[in-house]
């Protein structure tokens, strides 16, 4: 039996996606072989080296991670550590080898599909690795300024998902910000809307600060401050639960530009106070 493969989410742009390494066993209550002990490892020292600001850092225990998946012939979760690596090379600034690495993902993502039908068992989601392969070749599309190519991803994306799939929201997000990269605003403002709904539905508070973030940015941008100010106000509640202090800060700053729209001096001087008083103690 596989166990289950927790999801700890960080998007944004120069932000992070972590699948938690999956530990495959035998019967219930057997214990883990030790490569997959030790990927398990290497997947949370990343996480830890990530979430404390330190990207780079996390590109060493994460290409562990996906070596150590392989070795045990575990392919869905190297095709899950391929997209933590992928994720943590682009924060770092490594732009072609996180594209490369998605290359990677996609190459392996058919045998981790076989494998994962072959374990099945009620946890099972035959669309999330080939999503999660589309959804990483579209982020890296976008990264490199082709939004076009993003949306021609991110449209040939099928199949249903489990019930309290993150993927709905963070594709939705993904549709968002494309089309904010185009100027189509209204439209971004419906993605963003529809992965925030999905992202509260899956329980995924990271996405759904982020899709109020992209709501917020493109309505900033309609001149709509009234529903830009209750998007970035849902943003910054989401990151104040989730400590995201370096997020906080830049939707404390929009907030400060809004109220400062909305003709609320001394709010945007708070809000821009709180937001100095982040970035100095980091």
């Amino acid at each position: 039996m596989r166990r289950g493969t927790p999801i700890f989410l960080r998007a944004c742009a120069g932000a992070l996606l972590l699948v938690a390494g999956g530990a495959r066993g035998g019967a219930a209550g057997e214990p883990v072989p030790p490569l997959l002990r030790e990927a398990a490892s290497q997947t949370r020292a990343g996480e830890e080296a990530y979430l404390t600001g330190r990207a780079a850092a996390a590109v060493g225990p994460l290409r562990a991670a996906v070596q150590l998946h392989l070795a045990a012939g575990d392919f869905a979760g190297a095709a899950r550590a391929l997209l933590n690596l992928a994720l943590a090379q682009r924060a770092a600034g490594d732009a072609a080898g996180a594209a490369a690495t998605a290359a990677r993902l996609g190459e392996i993502t058919p045998a981790a599909q076989q494998e994962a039908a072959e374990v099945g068992g009620s946890e099972s989601d035959p669309a999330e690795l080939p999503a999660a392969a589309t959804w990483l070749a579209a982020l890296v599309a976008l990264d490199r300024g082709d939004a076009a190519a993003t949306e021609t991803l991110l449209g040939a994306v099928g199949g249903r998902f489990v019930a309290m799939s993150p993927w709905p929201g963070r594709l939705e997000n993904l549709r968002a910000e494309a089309a904010l990269a185009q100027g189509r605003l209204p439209e971004a403002v419906g993605h963003a809307r529809a992965g925030a709904g999905a992202s509260a539905a899956a329980r995924d508070r990271a996405e759904e600060a982020r899709g109020w973030r992209l709501a917020g940015a493109a309505q900033v941008r309609l001149g709509q401050w009234t529903e830009a100010r209750a998007a970035l106000l849902g943003a910054l509640r989401l990151e104040e639960s989730l400590g995201g202090g370096a997020r906080m800060a830049g939707d404390l700053e929009q907030l400060a530009l809004v109220a400062g729209k909305l003709g609320d001096q001394a709010g945007a001087e708070l809000y821009a106070r709180r937001a100095r008083a982040i970035r100095a103690a980091r």
